[in-house]
């Protein structure tokens, strides 16, 4: 997917990239163009993503930009679209003035690229320990970086993010991942029909999977022994409403956070419930008073929260797609995650916990015993609170989680 450009052109095409990266970023000599790499994305053999679409490629050769990007048969879009749009296949990028990629680049590609612009995914802002050692080289080889998470609107709003398409993506696979956690603990049920999101064709082709899912579930097959399933989704923004839009494929009754609990107790098993759960829901000033929208924008850290006691104890599903920093308070804790599946133990009851969906990936963030991401190659694992470790093994005790770092945008 064309990550970067789609989040862009949402705004203003190729516009916005063009103001970002002015001439003060570009070669000073006005007689060459102005050059543009695009990095091939090896970070994963799954990753097929790319920063920007052949359109805007077609946009910025006819602004009088040279565009080199890297052969590569593995992205969404073919070589020969780049190349039909106006760029040049080009293995080394040095030339470039500025080099775009999606993931962060290997240290190693950083000894040519002394004193360049590079533009990518850093994950570096919150001062993560894994990527100090890219940071390090950066500022070793004077290398700019323009980091997509501090692309901001003038409100304060990151303007390139996970959207709609990772909240849709996140969700099939949930999804999947439950239909087998639910029968490696004994029950089978119409989810099993539903596949990883990168198997289908299209999202239409999953959308009709998961259609048809829905209607088993209205006929009564699924067991009647397991609990009323409640699905909670964190915020209301883009990543959240994709997961919604596939989520209402199903037979789907919306409920407030106040009815969490009458629901997990007494809900209809031929439906699913959703719960959308915003930041005013459960988050709350420390020193006292209610919750204010642009005084928590400003001093995030001035609020705690209690999702824990009002949504956490109801919910089977999790599908939590909000922004987090260190100055933020957790939605769930190591000890919460201990509190809530040492109360039941690994028996279904109408409070448990089966699976969370961590779309946002802020690792150690958020949810906080997610430390690692999850792949293609293996999208679940479970989470042993008492012993404080994953496992790929479906029938184990704990916690089903998701949290893939490459979902398209």
């Amino acid at each position: 997917m064309a990550f970067f450009a789609k989040r862009l052109s949402q705004r203003t095409p190729t516009a916005l990239l063009t103001s970002r990266i002015s001439c003060r970023h570009l070669s000073a000599d006005s007689t060459s163009k102005p050059c543009i790499g695009i990095r091939r994305e090896e970070s994963s053999v799954w990753e097929r993503r790319a920063p920007l679409a052949p359109h805007h490629v077609r946009s910025l050769t006819n602004q009088g930009f040279r565009v080199l990007i890297q052969p590569s048969t593995r992205r969404a879009y073919s070589m020969f679209e780049y190349v039909d749009a106006g760029a040049e296949l080009c293995e080394n990028l040095s030339v470039a003035d500025v080099i775009l990629g999606v993931k962060a680049m290997p240290l190693e590609c950083l000894e040519m690229l002394s004193n360049k612009t590079v533009a990518f995914f850093s994950h570096t802002i919150k001062a993560q320990e894994t990527n100090m050692p890219l940071l390090d080289a950066c500022l070793e080889k004077n290398v700019r970086i323009l980091d997509y998470e501090k692309i901001l609107a003038d409100s304060g709003q990151r303007i390139v993010a996970f959207g709609q398409y990772a909240g849709t993506a996140g969700m099939i696979n949930i999804l999947h991942g439950l239909g087998l956690r639910l029968l490696a603990l004994g029950y089978h049920t119409p989810l099993m029909h539903v596949g990883g999101a990168h198997n289908y064709s299209s999202t239409s082709a999953a959308k009709a999977t998961i259609a048809s899912v829905g209607r088993e579930v209205q006929y009564g097959l699924m067991p009647k022994n397991l609990p009323p399933l409640v699905f909670v989704f964190t915020g209301n923004g883009n990543v959240s409403k994709g997961a919604q839009e596939v989520f209402n494929q199903l037979p789907v009754q919306w409920i407030q956070p106040s009815e969490l609990e009458t629901v997990a107790t007494s809900g209809d098993k031929r439906r699913f419930y959703g719960c959308v759960v915003d930041r005013f829901d459960h988050l709350y000033r420390t020193e006292g008073g209610g919750y204010n929208d642009e005084e928590f924008f400003q001093f995030p850290e001035r609020y705690s929260s209690n999702f824990f006691q009002k949504v956490a104890p109801y919910m089977s599903v999790l599908m939590n797609g909000i922004y987090w920093t260190p100055a933020h308070a957790r939605l769930v804790t190591k000890e919460h995650i201990y509190s809530l599946l040492q109360k039941r133990g690994n028996q279904l009851g109408p409070n448990r916990l089966l699976a969370i969906g961590d779309i946002s990936c802020d690792l150690g963030g958020s949810i906080e015993f997610i430390t690692k991401s999850t792949t293609l190659d293996n999208m679940f694992e479970i989470y042993d609170a008492e012993a404080d470790c994953s496992t790929t093994k479906f029938s184990s005790d704990g916690v089903l989680y998701m949290s893939i770092d490459n979902l398209p945008a």
